[in-house]
């Protein structure tokens, strides 16, 4: 099911962009991984992605979402050529703002039956939670059932999920730690582009950086596991999601950089 490195027992995961895999192998099988960039550049698209790859080789995979409700993010792929009816989801967003009374952890009922995104409805779920109550469930739902890939999107949404007497960073810096511990699989959280992911960066196991130039967008792997023959790879963006873009994976293979 996963890729096999020559050079290391590392089983490696790719990253689901055509031709990358040629520049930046993959992630590790069991690793927590960052992708960050600015707003709007296509960070949603790259961590489907991810995902859609992986459902398309028999996967169970996962996509946490911090920002949008299930449907929102159904639509937002309905016009793209990216297969994303297999993928489960989980979708949550933080207490209303205004409560002041937050229940315990045990007061919260776990949420442990996942809907695939091809039976998500037009009606919004609205799971309200803290930091706590969102490990607590999470918790559950990776106790009962394993996953190969996980997208959490995104860690920047989760400083709202805070409570009283927790500093939301902490909260933050909390939950990547117990992904970590907890998920056993292939984990890319995403955030946006802020000077303050030092800890996050130091938590993950690579870091992944989206960035435009006059070119278009480029893909920088900050901090890798994996033996990468290049660490900054121009991609283009189409209805069929991020790809290599085809003259400079044309040009390298080429130059004999290709298998």
């Amino acid at each position: 099911m996963w890729s096999h490195i020559n050079y290391t027992v590392m089983y490696v995961a790719p990253l689901g962009v055509k031709n990358l895999d040629e520049f930046i192998p993959g992630v590790g099988t069991t690793s927590l991984n960052l992708l960050y960039g600015p707003p709007g550049i296509g960070k949603t698209i790259f961590a489907i992605q991810f995902l859609a790859y992986g459902a398309r080789r028999g996967e169970n995979v996962l996509y946490i979402s911090l920002d949008e409700a299930a449907a929102d993010v159904r639509r937002d792929f309905e016009n793209m050529d990216i297969y994303i009816d297999e993928l489960y989801v989980f979708d949550a967003v933080p207490l209303t703002a205004g409560k002041t009374e937050v229940k315990p952890v045990r007061e919260v009922t776990p949420i442990t039956r996942l809907t695939r995104m091809k039976d998500v409805g037009q009606k919004k779920k609205l799971f309200e939670a803290d930091i706590l109550s969102l490990k607590s469930t999470l918790k559950n739902v990776f106790d009962r059932q394993k996953f190969d890939r996980v997208v959490v999107d995104s860690i920047t949404s989760l400083r709202y999920f805070y409570m009283r007497g927790i500093i939301p960073d902490s909260g933050v810096h909390s939950f990547m730690r117990f992904l970590l511990s907890n998920s056993n699989a292939a984990v890319l959280v995403v955030a946006e582009d802020f000077d303050d992911l030092l800890i996050e960066k130091s938590l993950a196991d690579n870091v992944f950086r989206l960035e435009y130039d006059r070119k278009g967008v480029k893909l920088i792997a900050e901090k890798t596991t994996v033996n990468c023959t290049m660490d900054t790879v121009p991609l283009v963006l189409t209805n069929s999601g991020f790809s290599v873009d085809e003259r400079f994976y044309l040009k390298y293979v080429k130059k004999g950089g290709g298998r």
